[in-house]
């Protein structure tokens, strides 16, 4: 460990295969990112499978592992320059915290006991375990068996840390506290992370870009802001923002958005995908904190404007910092909407109707036979 966390090296992963029937995993880490994969999608396996190909638990299918431009497909684990953090990588609970944070120096062979020592010193008071060396692994609280688990990572000064799942256990405020200590010893040290979670907060709060996996395919890779606005999916969309799903039909094509008719008979506009054609049916994607309300007093007599749609409040439950509102159109199809807590209880009594609307760039449409991806 010749200087502290120097390293300024990239993971590559070119057409990795980890898993039959599934296309090839390809992607490029930058130097002194953290870059998270989201898994989603029914299979539950995906993250887990990755990060033991990565660590050298499970031999690739085919394809290649690229550490700072050097092939580690064949090194073995100890060889590769990552180290990780999660439940594959458990503690030792009848060590103390210091003996585990010893334990990959001792391994390894390579360092003799007063580097060792030196060594764990070092970690352990860069995340905060002076106080606890010589205590039981099975005796301290979760967040400090992160704060143990993150030190013996570090200790091999790895070039790559992969993160799976690293917070699970951890409840509120424990979880945030982590993050916090994970984020600043991160810029601290410039670390490269990659994380593999299916948790969207942990990577809004800790990543430079995220990458979408649905069943162990990589269907999106972008900076959290691309992602929330131009989601190249409804899966996406979901996933990103807890969008809102309706089906239109396209009735105009324009420079940039299409009209579309709800099965209610409204007429709305969205942002459209290269792939959708005029007479398509479509899913329309509108995140809950884009769509604007218009409490009525009474049944509108007039005709809607174009793009108002006539629903009924359902319920509404305050958040503190917001109002989740959850709407009802006349096909009995149901929107939530995401809203200031500026409203009275009044206007939030359940059948009051309630006209609702969005901007053309807050909604984007994909063809229905897109299905979830």
């Amino acid at each position: 460990m010749c200087a502290l966390y120097s390293s300024s090296v990239s993971l590559a992963l070119d057409d990795l295969v980890f898993q039959p029937r599934t296309p090839p995993l390809t992607f490029n880490m930058r130097k002194g990112e953290c870059l998270a994969l989201l898994g989603i999608g029914s299979y539950q396996h995906d993250i887990l499978r990755l990060t033991e190909t990565l660590i050298g638990r499970r031999a690739s299918l085919s394809g290649a592992i690229y550490v700072d431009c050097i092939d580690v497909t064949s090194y073995t684990s100890s060889l590769r320059g990552i180290a990780s953090v999660g439940p594959q990588a458990p503690l030792f609970p009848h060590l103390s915290v210091f003996e585990n944070i010893l334990f990959p120096l001792q391994a390894s062979g390579q360092f003799s006991t007063t580097n060792m020592r030196r060594y764990g010193h070092e970690v352990i008071a860069l995340t905060g375990l002076d106080a606890l060396r010589d205590t039981k692994v099975s005796q301290i609280s979760g967040l400090d068996y992160f704060r143990a688990a993150l030190a013996r990572a570090l200790v091999c000064n790895p070039a790559i840390l992969v993160l799976y799942r690293p917070f699970n256990g951890l409840f509120y405020p424990e979880n945030e506290q982590a993050i916090n200590i994970l984020d600043r010893l991160r810029h601290a040290l410039g670390l490269n992370i990659l994380l593999l979670t299916r948790r969207r907060n942990e990577a809004f709060m800790l990543a430079d870009r995220i990458g979408i996996m649905e069943n162990g395919t990589l269907i999106q890779l972008n900076t959290a802001p691309v992602l929330l606005e131009r989601p190249a999916s409804r899966s996406v969309a979901i996933t990103m923002s807890n969008a809102n799903v309706l089906t239109g039909k396209v009735i105009e094509m324009g420079e940039d958005t299409v009209r579309l008719r709800l099965p209610t008979g409204e007429t709305v506009e969205a942002m459209y995908t290269p792939a959708l054609m005029e007479n398509d049916l479509a899913t329309i994607c509108i995140p809950p904190d884009k769509i604007s309300l218009l409490f009525l007093k009474q049944p509108p007599s007039d005709p809607l404007e174009e793009g108002d749609i006539l629903c009924s409040l359902v319920s509404s439950h305050h958040l503190g910092h917001t109002i989740m509102i959850r709407l009802r159109l006349s096909d009995r199809t149901e929107v939530l909407v995401q809203r200031p807590p500026i409203h009275t209880r009044s206007e939030l009594k359940p059948n009051r109707q309630v006209l609702l609307a969005w901007q053309a760039r807050n909604a984007i449409a994909f063809p229905m036979d897109q299905n979830n991806t």
